[in-house]
């Protein structure tokens, strides 16, 4: 009596032990839902915000191309004097001058450079033989120039422009990029933290099957069938032992998938949120609509913003080789100037003077200037024509990388599919397995406590594997759907380019 009295006294405080060992400490928890947590990463993961000013950046540069098009005035004023000695007395010792000039320029996209000018002066010597002293002058004028060759042509003189809007079309796919890649994280990682979760819960039930054959072997061993030292014994420990090491490595790896999601959600911006537990309320889903392989290729061709980026380029590319092409060509420039002058002895009669536009000057010509050899184009040309190439060909191969990669997506998906379809068989007649040999043992007397740890530990991994080609399924939905360029969309997720 004393003895069984012991026994069940030991057993009784060694089940306190392993609750109290299993069970870990409470946590305050939030419930969190796939859709909140899309929400979250796409509005406050540091990275994406990050990336969202690169499109502003790149729409500086476009005001600054533009900027090349803009008027320029500009203004001189001086005030010169000239003390010289003289052979003669005509010219005089001293010559003085005050002037003024005030012009506008303004390029234009064909390559016109249109120069507006105005401007007055004030002479005046020493000298008894000047008709005039102080003499006034009034000037205004107009010139234009006009490559004929280099330089010549609007697509040449906007390139910059052409370039530079190229660049934030870049920079917003690589925007839309990073949103694609930061909702595939978050709902990745979302699914890690439902199977470390659900996982735990499997080790649980295995613990506690472990727990209630241990404590059939003890009853046994109390009631004499057994003895203390029967391998039953030390086999049923064990097992316990076994599960309880896993609900810690379990327990381990909900904290780390919880922190990741906290992190990549930005909640972690609140230092009281890693004290707390998440619980995901959205359940995995075991259906997924089938797909076309060369469908879902022509999707992604469609839709993915690398592929874009690509083309981009090729575009950038193409502008520059137009530019570099022109550089080819001589410089001829064509000029022609137009303007009056009025001299008097007053600002007035000067005025006046310039208004009667009987004293004026005109001109025009042709300029020439090539380089001989043209060394320095012509291996600007080359370069440009290679990196065309280049980038063609690394938009050829970036189309067999996502023909690739999608039909792998799509063909895992198919993969997982049967995965979960072969593990719930599995786990059915692991479960009849399990019943069969419990009655064996505890009933029939035939079997061994081995044949039913070791039906155990069969259920508990067929289970395990139905709950991993569960998680796999919708990490793999969410691999396609990414690899589409279709994710944001399928999400419900109204983004704009910044």
């Amino acid at each position: 009596m004393r003895t069984a009295l012991s026994a069940i006294v030991v057993l009784a405080c060694l089940v306190t032990t392993l609750a109290a060992a299993q069970a870990p400490p409470k946590r305050a928890t939030r419930n969190l839902s796939l859709a909140e947590a899309d929400s979250l990463a796409l509005r406050r993961n540091l990275r994406l915000a990050a990336e969202k000013i690169n499109p502003q950046r790149a729409h500086t540069v476009i005001i600054e191309q533009q900027a090349i098009f803009d008027p320029i005035t500009y203004g001189e004023l001086t005030r010169s004097k000239t003390k010289a000695l003289s052979a003669t007395t005509i010219s005089g010792e001293q010559n003085q001058q005050a002037k003024a000039v005030l012009g506008i320029a303004k390029l234009m996209p064909p390559g016109t450079t249109i120069d507006l000018h105005a401007g007055g002066a004030r002479d005046w010597n020493d000298s008894p033989f000047t008709d005039i002293n102080p003499a006034y002058t009034q000037e205004w004028g107009a010139t234009i120039t006009q490559p004929l060759l280099r330089g010549f042509g609007t697509r040449v003189n906007t390139a910059g422009i052409a370039t530079a809007k190229n660049e934030r079309r870049i920079a917003q796919a690589t925007l839309r990029n990073a949103a694609l890649e930061t909702l595939a994280s978050v709902r990745k990682t979302y699914w890690v933290l439902v199977f470390a979760i659900r996982d735990r819960a499997l080790i649980q039930r295995s613990l506690d099957r472990a727990l209630n054959l241990q404590r059939d072997i003890q009853a046994r061993v109390d009631a004499k069938v057994l003895g203390e030292r029967d391998p039953a014994v030390a086999q049923a420990k064990a097992e316990v032992a076994v599960r309880q090491e896993e609900i810690v490595a379990a327990n381990q790896s909900i904290r780390d998938a919880e922190d990741s999601l906290k992190v990549i959600t930005d909640i972690a911006a609140d230092p009281n949120v890693w004290k707390i537990g998440l619980t995901p309320t959205t359940n995995p889903s075991p259906n997924v609509p089938a797909l076309n392989p060369d469908q879902a290729v022509a999707t992604a061709i469609a839709n993915r913003p690398d592929y874009r980026q690509a083309k981009l380029l090729i575009d950038n590319q193409d502008i520059v080789l137009t530019v570099r092409r022109n550089e080819l060509l001589p410089k001829l420039n064509l000029s022609a100037g137009v303007g009056t002058s009025g001299l008097g002895s007053s600002w007035n009669r000067a005025e006046h003077e310039l208004s009667t536009v009987d004293y004026y000057n005109w001109s025009f010509g042709l300029s020439l200037e090539y380089p001989l050899g043209n060394r320095s184009a012509r291996a600007r040309f080359r370069r440009a024509r290679l990196e065309h190439d280049q980038a063609f060909i690394n938009l050829k191969a970036l189309e067999r990388q996502i023909q690739l990669e999608v039909r792998n997506a799509v063909r895992a998906i198919a993969t997982n599919v049967e995965r979960l379809r072969a593990t719930n068989v599995s786990i059915d007649a692991e479960q009849e397995r399990l019943r069969a040999e419990e009655i064996r043992y505890k009933e029939a007397r035939v079997g061994t406590i081995q044949d039913v740890l070791d039906a155990q530990a069969a259920l508990a991994e067929a289970e395990r594997r139905g709950l991993r080609a569960l998680i796999d399924l919708n990490r793999s939905v969410v691999d396609v759907e990414r690899l589409q360029g279709t994710l944001l969309d399928r999400a419900n997720v109204k983004w704009e380019d910044e």
